[in-house]
């Protein structure tokens, strides 16, 4: 079949319609944010694409429980690449991990790898027998030759290469400070103090050095009690693990070290004594992708591996190129993934789909090109077009005006967000969308809508300024800048020149530390639950100018909650005033029913489910299906609960309701639909008030987060730093995105926006510009001044853009 062709497609907010999608080309489907693109690729096209595949191969059966569409036919196997899939947090997933190149070097050194004898260091033959000594030695298997394996690892920091270690010698000056002196240093809030005074009580007096071993070992690591190794004592490693976490500045007392045992190399001593051309896999996981490939291509001249060896060497070169074409030869193997920029992520991910090679499959995207820089985002565009080319239908849902300009066939949806979406605008190609009156997208593509403009100060003074000083935080290269106040000011760059470094890792950790909150429940509870990061060590020597300001909201993308059972409602607060609303009507009086009977989480939820709406169904490894709980047909709530209502509705049909509908219902409650508002008029009036937050994108997160900044209602001087808030955004709704920002700014405020959309950057007062390049070739202040100033600039590469 050469189309997709869907009848009758209402999940969320698709209102009932029939479309027919091209196959083996580039369709681009757009909107405004919430329109229903999302509901119809991924909800619809995406996953009924895999559920089929896998019922082709019984692995599935019945489970079409959900009425999402009347009928479905074209579908391929389908593949999705969603922003919320290929962000990761876990700091042991590297880009050796992420690729599988670590993997494939393994089984080289395994089958190929010159081995020392472990007598006496010499080489031994190719039957394994040394010539010196005549000991006879063993291939390791590949797992020893992985630093994530148990037996690859090295011991002393579990394979990474660094820890975390107290510098005691900051605390104990001389041979005279006491143990008590050392807590006082410390800065403990009162509760820990109280627990290390109990514990250690006869020892507060002595001095530190003095104290025995096991004492200083129980004070820096603790211990774990009854053998439960989720429970740590108090001790200086969890507290200060937990203002690391946080984000804090530590000033060396609690630094990242390099690895005694295996000086960073991650493997074991084993690993370390199996070469190739004189270098072991350690050497490599630190080499930057283009050193790599050059030195496996002069293996590969050399023409001394098996047939096997050869093979295999080719494969890994083959994917070393492409990662280099796909300009990330700047990363090494052991580059962490949670520090990757959003720009290096979507190229990877992209990359090891292309060198699949695989035909016939439809994939589905989700922003590629967010994070990039405009001068990056036309390679990514062409390596989105070689998936076509290789026979594959391509779905890419965008904002982006490059994207819907090269789009074969393009898909609007619309005309508005929420109930006002879900209907197919406009289908076709660019220039009939340039000239459709009811598409809002097209109407800001031909310039008949514009965006607004703001009242720039042309001159910035930089009297009342932020200064950082003398920044080498990762690949900045001893930067001093100067960030204006009450304005409005952009940090551009391409991606990996050192945006996240200069605010991220080196400013936020300053204010941080600055304006730091020291009550008592603020560490004690830090460390519960708290999965491993990854945080750059932040090298400045200071920040000035914190006095000309009340305090910072740091408003990024992560994710707002991770468990499905948290949702807008409960982030911004509203949650608990609304439970106690239908705990005060008359029915639930009568039933005495408490709150926590208006609670998935509590004694409201359904018994079969728990409260999730959904039985899980596992199909082995990280495959999962969800399938609508029969009992409450996905409410969540028991009977009880839904038997009550206020105002007409249940407690479940007011989750169900959007932002929007929300404002109007509780329109009486000024506690609750002051902080609503807020996010109407942010244009996220489309979500739900109960929508899980981890199908939220990271662009709506953080709207939401500013939504609740402004709705704290602080007096003005805050400084507001923003991470890429265009991300998920349409033209409409970007629009409104700066009209927000520009009242901010009258209201005494101040803005720091990291962006590489040139709508934002435009209406910036002042843009600092990091680069020239990426990683290494990055680090630099190339320019900084107004847009207009930019765009005289010849060593801008943003200005360019504007």
């Amino acid at each position: 079949m050469k189309n997709i062709t869907i009848k009758g497609a209402r999940v969320h907010n698709l209102k009932n319609i029939d479309i027919s999608i091209p196959k083996n080309k580039l369709v681009v489907a757009t909107g405004v944010s919430g329109s229903g693109k999302s509901s119809l690729m991924f909800d619809i096209i995406f996953e009924e694409g895999r559920k089929q595949y896998l019922q082709s191969l019984g692995i599935l059966a019945g489970l079409d429980d959900e009425d999402k569409f009347d009928s479905i036919q074209g579908l391929s196997p389908a593949i999705a690449v969603q922003q919320n899939i290929i962000r990761q947090s876990n700091a042991r997933s590297t880009v050796g991990s992420r690729t599988n190149i670590i993997n494939m070097l393994a089984l080289l050194y395994a089958g190929e790898g010159e081995i020392s004898c472990s007598s006496c260091g010499e080489p031994v033959s190719d039957s394994l027998s040394c010539l010196t000594c005549g000991n006879i030695e063993e291939r390791l298997p590949p797992s020893y030759f992985s630093n994530n394996s148990p037996n690859g690892m090295c011991i002393k920091c579990s394979g990474r290469g660094a820890y975390f270690e107290v510098n005691m010698e900051s605390f104990v000056t001389d041979s005279r400070t006491t143990f008590e002196q050392v807590l006082d240093g410390v800065g403990l809030t009162p509760g820990y103090k109280r627990l290390f005074q109990r514990r250690f009580n006869e020892y507060l007096a002595m001095p530190y050095l003095q104290l025995p071993e096991e004492v200083k070992e129980e004070i820096i690591y603790g211990h774990y009690s009854n053998g439960n190794s989720d429970k740590l004592s108090a001790c200086l490693t969890k507290i200060f693990q937990g203002r690391r976490q946080r984000g804090e500045d530590l000033n060396g007392v609690y630094a990242n070290v390099l690895c005694s045992e295996c000086h960073g190399f991650r493997t074991g001593e084993e690993a370390r004594r199996v070469l190739l051309n004189g270098k072991h896999i350690g050497e490599l996981g630190l080499m930057t992708i283009s050193e790599m490939h050059k030195f496996l291509e002069d293996i590969l001249q050399q023409n001394s591996l098996t047939p096997f060896g050869k093979n295999l060497l080719q494969d890994i070169c083959r994917k070393t190129n492409s990662l280099i074409r796909a300009r990330l030869g700047h990363l090494s193997l052991y580059r962490e993934m949670p520090t990757l920029s959003g720009g290096e992520i979507q190229r990877l991910f992209l990359q090891s789909h292309l060198d699949s090679k695989m035909d016939s499959l439809i994939y589905v995207l989700d922003e590629p090109t967010a994070g990039l820089h405009e001068s990056e985002k036309a390679e990514l565009l062409k390596s989105i077009r070689e998936l076509t080319d290789l026979g594959n239908t391509v779905i890419v849902v965008e904002h982006d005006k490059n994207a819907i300009r090269m789009a074969e066939h393009i898909i609007d949806i619309g005309p508005k967000a929420g109930i006002e979406g879900g209907q197919v605008v406009y289908q076709g190609d660019l220039e009939g969308l340039l000239k459709c009156k009811e598409s809002i997208t097209g109407q800001y593509l031909s310039g008949k809508t514009t965006m607004p403009t703001r009242a720039i100060h042309q001159s910035v003074a930089l009297v009342r300024c932020l200064t950082i000083r003398h920044a080498k935080t990762n690949n900045l290269k001893d930067v001093t800048v100067e960030f204006p106040l009450q304005a409005m000011v952009g940090i551009a760059g391409l991606s990996g020149s050192g945006k996240s470094s200069l605010i991220a890792d080196t400013m936020l950790p300053l204010l941080k530390s600055h304006f730091r909150d020291t009550s008592a429940d603020n560490e004690e509870n830090e460390m519960d639950g708290e999965e491993e990061v990854t945080v750059a060590p932040t090298v400045a020597d200071r920040l000035e100018g914190m006095e000309h300001i009340c305090g910072y909201a740091e408003i990024s993308q992560a994710q707002i909650g991770r468990n499905s059972n948290s949702n807008p409602a409960t982030y911004i607060g509203i949650w608990d005033k609304i439970r106690s609303l239908f705990a005060n009507q008359q029915e639930a009086n009568e039933q005495k029913l408490s709150a926590g009977h208006f609670s998935f989480n509590s004694k409201g939820a359904c018994s079969v489910c728990g409260g999730s709406g959904n039985e899980t169904i596992r199909l082995g490894g990280n495959l999962k299906i969800e399938k609508t709980c029969a009992e409450c047909q996905g409410k969540r709530f028991n009977d009880v609960a839904l038997s009550v209502k206020y105002n007409g509705k249940n407690i479940y049909e007011v989750l169900e309701m959007s932002v929007s509908e929300a404002v109007t219902f509780f329109e009486d409650n000024k506690g609750i639909v002051g902080i609503l508002k807020v996010l109407e008029r942010i244009g996220m009036g489309y979500i739900k008030i109960g929508q899980s937050t981890p199908t939220l994108s990271g662009g709506e997160a953080q709207r939401i987060k500013l939504a609740k900044e402004i709705g704290r209602r602080r007096k003005g001087n805050i400084l507001y730093i923003l991470d890429e808030p265009t991300t998920g955004l349409s033209l409409y709704d970007t629009a409104m995105l700066i009209e927000l920002l520009d009242e901010l700014i009258a209201n005494g405020n101040s803005v720091i926006v990291i962006e590489h959309n040139t709508t934002v950057l435009t209406s910036c007062d002042w843009i600092i510009e990091l680069g020239p390049g990426g990683g290494p070739d990055g680090g630099y202040i190339i320019a900084e001044g107004s847009p207009g100033a930019l765009k005289e600039n010849p060593k801008s590469i943003t200005g360019r853009y504007l």
